[in-house]
Order: C-alpha cells, then structure tokens, then sequence
C-alpha cells in the first residue's frame, strides 16, 4: 500500500482515505494481491478505480430517484468484466429494491473467483430479498475466506434471523479482528448484557485502532459502563483522524441513554466539521427536551469555544425563543467573549428569530472587529424597516471593506419605499470614489438596483471617472447601473459616455452575395454622402420573390440599442435580407487638434471600410472560421476582432463613415473612439445628433 503514498493523482488528504478504503475491504495486503495482483501498477490503478467508485457512489446517492434509463445501465453494467463497475450497480439496484435485477446480481454471486464480489452480491440480494437470505449468510459465515465470513454477518444483521445471533456468538473467537468487530456489533444488538466481557476486551484503550464495528457494539449495549468507555476513547489524545467521526456515527445506534454523551460530543467539534453534522443529523430525531437542557449548561458554561459550537447546535435542533432568550442574555453578559465566539451567537439568533433579536444585532454593529461588524450588519438586514439607509450610513463608508461590502449589499434588502433623504446618489457618492474596487462596485449595483430616474443626469456625470476608463469590470458596472436607471430608454448616452459612437445615420441595403461581391461595389453614398435619398436595386432572397427591381433608400436615425454601443445593422434595414451592404455615418466635434485610436469590432462573414474626413483609412473583411476556436466556444460566444485604427481628428466638426456588408455573417457595428495612447475614452469629443432630433 505504500505505493499508494507516493501516487501523485491523489492529493494528500485523499491519499489516507483510499488506503483505509482498501485496507477495510481486503483486510489484508495479501487478501488485496490476491485479487489483483502484486505489480506496483496493478496496485495504483485498483486503488484510484476504488477511490474513483466511491465518489461515484456518493453522487449517485445524491439522486432522489433514479431513472428507468439508470436503473437499465445498472443492470447492463453486472454484466460487465469490471468488478468496480458491477459493485456500483449492485449497490445502487439493492438499495431501490430492484427485483428484475436478482437473476444477474445471483449470477455474481455464484462465482466463486471474487470473495469480496461476491460478498456485496449477497448484500444486494438481502437487501431486495430479505430474509430469504439468511439462510444462505448461516452457511457461509463458517466459510474460510474472511471476507465471506464478515459479508454473511452484515446480511445477517441486515434480515434478522432466529440463529444470527447465535453465529454472531461463535465469530467472536474469530482469528481476523474485522470479523470479531462485526460479530460483536451483531451480538451486542441481541444480547447486549452477555456481550459486554467481550467487547470490553476488545475496546480497551490500550487499542489504537477500534474498528467502527466495536464501536457500534458499545453503542448497541448502551450502559453507562459502555457510554463511558465510548467517551474515553474519544478523550484519548491520539484519537486522530476518523475516530471520532466513527464514534458519533456508531453512537446513532444508541436510544435515549445516548443523547447526553451523543450531545456532549458533537458540541466538542466546529459547526462545519464530518463530525458536527453526523451528531446534528442525529440529533434532530431525539427527544428534544434533554437536548436543549445539556444546551443550556454549555451556553451558560465557561467554555467559550463549546458554547460558539452549541449555539449553532441550539439554532438547528432547539430553535424556540426560550433557548434564544437564554443564549442572548449569556453572550451581553460576557462582554470580553472571543470574536468567533459572538459571531456564533449572531448566526444561531438570526436563524431563530432574526425579528426578535434585531436589538442584538444592533448591539454589535459597534464591534471594534471588521468580521462582526459585518455579520452585525448581515444579521440586522435580516428584519428590513425604514431607518436601513440611516442605522448603515457609517457603514457604508467604513475604513474597513468588508464592512462597507456587507452595508452596501445588505441596503437591497431595504423596502422600496425607504430612501436617504439627500437621495441615494448623494448617499454613495463617498463609495463610488473608495479606492477600493468591491466596495465601488457594491455601490454601483445598489445605485442601479435602487436608483430613481430622476436621478439618472445626475448619475451619467457622477459615473463618468467609470465610463471613461478601459477597465471592463467598473466600467461595464456603472453602464449597467444607469441602464437599469433609465429603465433601457438612455442607450445612446450611456455608449457615448464610455467612447463609443451612440447614434449613427444609416442607409441601405444596397446589393450584395454569399461572396460579398457588393462590398468592392461603389455604391452612391461613397460618392455623395448627403443626398436625401438614393436609388438601389433589391432582390427578395427568401423565395417566393417577383425579381430584381429598383427602390428609394433614405438615411435613418439609429441610435445604438444596448449600452455597449452595438447596433444590430440588419435591423435598420426596411426589410429582410440575407446578404447587403449598408452605410453609416456620424459627425464628431472635436475641441482641438488631436490623435485618437478608434476601435471597429469585426465580425465572420463581414467586412467594414472606414473613412474619416473623406480619407480611406481601413478596410477589413473576416471569412468563415477566419477567427477559429472550438464549437463549444464559437456557440457560446460569436467570435469576434476589435481592430485598432489610429487616425488625426481637426478641431471642429469631423466625419465618420463606414461602409458594411454581410455575407452570411451577423450583422453589427460597434466603433468606440480612444485617447491615442491610453485605454480610456478621448476627452473633448461630442457625437452631433441627427438635425430633425435636435429640433
């Protein structure tokens, strides 16, 4: 098994819980080479299959109900060579009591070339036959191989039987100690008093390793002699590792004799640890009474880390206002209690009665500690009133950030009539220039989740040191605020607040193919550009059409229709086309002389020309595929190319115009205008709108 150290597919913490694993069903290394061999690759693959399966087995479990596709799989797969694959699908098909699979899961088990197989084949027998197996189990625990042995004992403790106990009673001399646990576990069940010599012998603490089955049998007998050796050892300093998780798990076969010791132990590990959650798990279905009274003694003890562990117990099994009234009166009492500890106590009273302790949370929003403060904050949102935006205002300025993140996003919970009086703009203001980036954000998303219109003038100036930058996150942030502001009428300005050009004057379609045979066309606009209206010829491209014939195309208005400055150039047409090519143009007043960079998104199967003052500065066409990457990319997001343009703009009025076609490809044009050397938008550029929407 040393091999197994040394794996490197395994990571560390997995490593001990494949060789466990392997160890606890082969028992030994010559029962496991037995089986699979000696060579150092035939261990490593059975060892990473086994680890491999469990996981498996745990996802499946997941699974309220399985399907008739699954259970069809299932069945197939006991006819495979592979034992892993056939163990899955008896496990599975036992535990829904499958019975059209007993003929091949008994086929299993009549082959003698595997022990342990054939051990998990009579489990899901017995699991989907019952008692109609313990005859089979009474014979085979005298058999040689102790994997049987011990299988037969875990069908027999399954389906019960007059003579189980009895052939439990005779095991407990068995030479290998995996079978002796088993059959104490089975006999402590019937017999728990003429168990105990037994089972003392073989606990003591002198033991290092007590197999999870022992454990049960001490569990199963339930005496206080019994409970008590359960509590040594888990006392014991080198209970380690798994132990003590399988001390609480057996501890789940006890009845209430139990629930102290079952209690006491769980509120000795941390709310998020195996052993928690078992002793949780079981917990919730004993008497709740007894349980809330060994509570009691914890919360109000001088053990600070128990009492943080059985206040989260409390919220789970005991969640009635007496055990909050006593857990809040202990925490104000004991103003120096450790931070984890008062954060404890927040987590259980908000999970009670988050209305009922509002007075609490308030309490520790003064904490000197950023993380309860923070849960403070969390924990008041729970109950929303009027007074959120006046009760968080320090907060949502706080030095530390993760109090201002959790002010900031706990402020959405607040009712939708309540607002600071100088109006919510004014109220982020601070945080919208906090150096730090989560917290700037955080106030961008409660602007645009809870920001008024009215505001919206307002906000697009505020928000320009975002708008203008090239950092996407920030930027795309405040874009979205203002669009949710706006409620989608204010596109246009939005894009021109970041560079982009947010109102374009577009004509077409003029002709074109699925070669782009249109593109090197000189069409009207690239000779007068300012005309009213253009003559074009139009073929209808859908079938069903009259021909060829001509038409009058007119410039249209088009602002953009989405804050990241695109507009959707097919859309602008006057009617349907598979195959065209379009103008667009804009006016652009600059303040002075300058370079500026202008950046085209280019798209498959499209092509773009661009001309600034009447001087041809790009061209560009993407073929099919040009762009690459794999299906599952290309279907998730278009490809697509931002080309980088740089040109010379004059003081006054500048003009822009793009020649576009498609040939198959999706019809957009997008253009953002750039400082000439930084990635944020040019200062000193205004978009002129079209003369009739001027007026």
């Amino acid at each position: 098994m040393s091999l197994i150290a040394s794996c490197p597919f395994i990571n560390g913490n997995s490593k001990l819980r494949v060789e466990r694993r392997l160890r606890s069903r082969f028992f030994t290394e010559g029962v496991f080479h037995k089986r699979f061999g000696k060579s150092p690759r035939s261990l490593l693959i059975a060892a990473i299959a086994l680890f491999a399966s469990a996981h498996a087995h745990r996802e499946v479990e997941a699974a309220a109900h399985a399907s008739p596709l699954e259970i069809h799989n299932w069945i197939n797969q006991l006819s495979t060579e592979d034992w892993i694959l056939q163990s899955v699908a008896m496990k599975e098909l036992g535990e829904r009591k499958v019975e059209k699979a007993v003929p091949a899961i008994r086929r299993i088990f009549e082959k003698k070339d595997n022990s342990w197989l054939r051990g998990q084949a009579m489990l899901a027998l017995a699991k989907i036959l019952g008692k109609e197996m313990s005859t089979v189990a009474n014979t085979l625990v005298q058999d040689k191989d102790p994997v049987l042995r011990k299988a037969s004992l875990r069908t027999l403790d399954l389906v019960g039987g007059e003579t189980s106990a009895q052939m439990a009673k005779e095991l407990l001399q068995d030479p290998v100690e995996e079978v002796r646990a088993m059959a104490a576990a089975l006999y402590a069940n019937k017999f728990p008093e003429e168990a105990w010599p037994t089972v003392e012998k073989l606990t003591r603490l002198e033991n290092n390793n007590v197999p999870e089955d022992l454990l049960r049998a001490l569990a199963h007998i339930g005496s206080s002699n019994a409970l008590a050796r359960i509590e040594a050892l888990s006392n014991k300093s080198d209970a380690q590792g798994n132990m003590r998780h399988k001390i609480i798990r057996a501890l789940g076969v006890t009845g209430e004799e139990g629930t102290a010791l079952l209690t006491n132990l769980t509120v000795r590990h941390h709310p998020k640890t195996k052993e928690f959650q078992t002793g949780l798990k079981q917990l919730h279905a004993r008497n709740k009474t007894t349980i809330a009274s060994l509570l009691m003694e914890v919360l109000g003890g001088n053990e600070n880390e128990l009492r943080g562990n059985a206040a989260i117990l409390t919220s789970e099994i005991c969640p009635t206002h007496s055990m909050g009234d006593f857990l809040a009166d202990s925490w104000k009492k004991r103003p120096s209690l450790p931070e984890n500890i008062v954060r404890s106590g927040l987590i259980a009273l908000s999970k009670i009665d988050p209305a009922r302790y509002k007075s609490f949370f308030t309490h520790y929003l003064t904490s000197d500690n950023p993380e309860t403060r923070s849960m403070a904050i969390r924990c008041r949102s729970l109950t929303p009133d009027g007074q959120m935006f006046d009760v968080f205002r320090k907060y949502v300025h706080d030095k530390e950030s993760e109090v201002a993140q959790a002010a900031l996003q706990s402020l959405h919970k607040s009712p939708k009539d309540s607002y600071p009086a100088e109006g919510l703009l004014a109220y982020l203001e601070k945080s919208f220039e906090s150096s730090d980036k989560k917290v700037a954000l955080n106030a961008l998303g409660l602007f645009g989740k809870r920001g008024k219109i009215e505001e919206f003038d307002k906000g697009l100036k505020s928000l320009e040191q975002f708008l203008e930058k090239e950092e996407p996150q920030s930027r795309e942030a405040a874009a979205k605020a203002l669009e949710q502001i706006g409620k989608g009428s204010r596109f246009a300005e939005i894009a021109s607040a970041q560079g982009f050009i947010g109102n374009w004057q577009i004509v077409g379609p003029f002709m074109n193919d699925n070669r782009d045979g249109g593109f090197a066309k000189l069409f009207p606009p690239e000779e007068k550009n300012d005309a009213q209206t253009y003559k074009t010829e139009y073929k209808w491209e859908f079938g069903g059409g009259q021909g060829q014939r001509e038409i009058d195309v007119a410039w249209i208005s088009a602002p953009v229709e989405n804050v990241g400055g695109e507009i959707h150039v097919a859309a602008q047409m006057p009617f349907p086309i598979k195959h065209a090519v379009a103008y667009a143009k804009a006016e652009i007043v600059s303040d002075a002389d300058r370079i500026v960079r202008m950046a085209l998104v280019t798209r498959e199967r499209t092509s773009q020309k661009v001309w600034v003052n009447d001087d041809l500065l790009a061209t560009y066409t993407l073929q099919h595929n040009e762009l690459g990457g794999t299906h599952h990319q290309r279907m998730a997001e278009e490809p697509k190319r931002t080309e980088f343009i740089t040109t010379k703009l004059k003081r006054g009025i500048n003009k822009i115009l793009v020649k576009t076609s498609t040939f198959g490809g999706n019809w957009w044009l997008r253009m953002r205008i750039l400082h000439e050397k930084e990635n944020e938008c040019a200062k000193g550029l205004k978009v002129l709108l079209p003369k009739k929407e001027v007026e």
